[in-house]
């Protein structure tokens, strides 16, 4: 059956008065012609909740269970002056968080006795989360953690949004202590690359082809690119005990922070060859190629990735954990690859 063209109700478009003029003019004159249709309005698109978005950290306070004020810790641990953090919301559901502390201490493989103020001094989760009391909180499920305590369990974050500024409170710390967070809203790019376009989102890390997730045991993990030029990756071991006690010993430390990798920062797209260049300014490790005296615990560390976008995969190859190299040729021999699944729907 052929689909009739779409029309206006033009009894209602002309109203009562111009109905009775149209009858009484048609009479035996000429026929009528067709009332033209307008365009439909174009749909609006609904903005943001307020949250939505990329967030820098610009100050932690710390409150005992009264709600006073505590006094920032020694040494680097969540809560001292200086931290460098960003924090992304999409609409869709999913949150990625990472803030370190300055002034962290430098080592190739931390010791155990190490690797206990290492933990303290880089926070990260990630998840889904939705909206509760009326938008005053978040009711977040953690997909992972730097603290392997938290993976798999809900908690609800009051949260506050007045302008640019973002209000965020997080799980008690191991000693009670409860950190609330404050972030200012970073502006989106003006001007955005057909890649910016294609990978802004959140993507689930996915077993590459001709894996499956035993073999390698897949490792839960996103990696996040932002409109405002923002990029974040979280990537845990599978499995990963929670800590016996209300701290970690010196030897859950140890397997706890070798077992989730985190970065964030800045991300430029190289269009003509394919790649992206992570701007890294925190780090859960050190990457770099540099010796090690030079070495900045990740700090300014850049690693490129080159892209391949399939469906709704996208594989990030690299010739080097860290640094910036001349593309290569033809069929390289990659030091690695890994790859991801959209998570957010319609890119962004």
């Amino acid at each position: 059956m052929q689909e009739k063209p779409m029309r206006t109700n033009w009894m209602e478009t002309l109203g009562l008065f111009g109905v009775a003029a149209l009858v009484a003019g048609c009479g035996g004159g000429p026929a009528m012609e067709e009332v033209p249709v307008p365009d439909a309005p174009a749909a609006v698109a609904e903005p943001a909740p307020p949250h939505v978005g990329s967030w820098d950290l610009t100050s932690v306070e710390l409150r005992d269970s009264s709600g006073a004020a505590l006094p920032a810790p020694d040494g680097p641990a969540l809560g001292q002056p200086g931290a460098v953090g960003r924090l992304i919301f999409d609409d869709a559901g999913h949150f990625g968080l990472a803030i370190m502390e300055q002034g962290r201490p430098k080592y190739e493989e931390p010791t155990a006795e190490q690797a206990v103020a290492d933990l303290y001094g880089y926070t990260a989760m990630f998840g889904i989360y939705t909206m509760e009391d009326g938008g005053n909180a978040l009711d977040v499920r953690f997909v992972g953690s730097r603290d392997p305590g938290l993976t798999g369990t809900t908690y609800s974050m009051p949260l506050s949004v007045a302008g640019d500024q973002l209000t965020l409170e997080l799980p008690p710390l191991d000693n009670g202590a409860t950190p609330t967070t404050v972030w200012q809203r970073m502006p989106n790019l003006a001007d955005l690359t057909p890649t910016h376009e294609r990978v802004i989102g959140f993507w689930r890390h996915v077993p590459n082809a001709g894996d499956t997730t035993d073999n390698p045991p897949i490792r839960p993990g996103f990696i996040i690119y932002t409109a405002a030029g923002q990029m974040m990756v979280h990537l845990m071991d599978p499995n990963r005990p929670a800590y016996a006690g209300a701290e970690p010993t010196p030897a859950e430390a140890q397997a706890s922070a070798a077992s989730y990798t985190s970065y964030y920062g800045p991300f430029t797209v190289d269009e003509e060859d394919s790649y992206f260049i992570h701007h890294r300014i925190g780090h859960t490790i050190d990457l770099t190629d540099q010796p090690q005296a030079e070495r900045r615990t990740g700090l300014d560390t850049d690693a490129q990735r080159f892209f391949e976008f399939v469906g709704n995969d996208m594989v990030l190859r690299f010739l080097t954990t860290a640094g910036v190299q001349d593309p290569p040729p033809a069929d390289p021999d990659w030091n690695g690859m890994i790859t991801w699944r959209r998570l957010t729907p319609d890119g962004g």
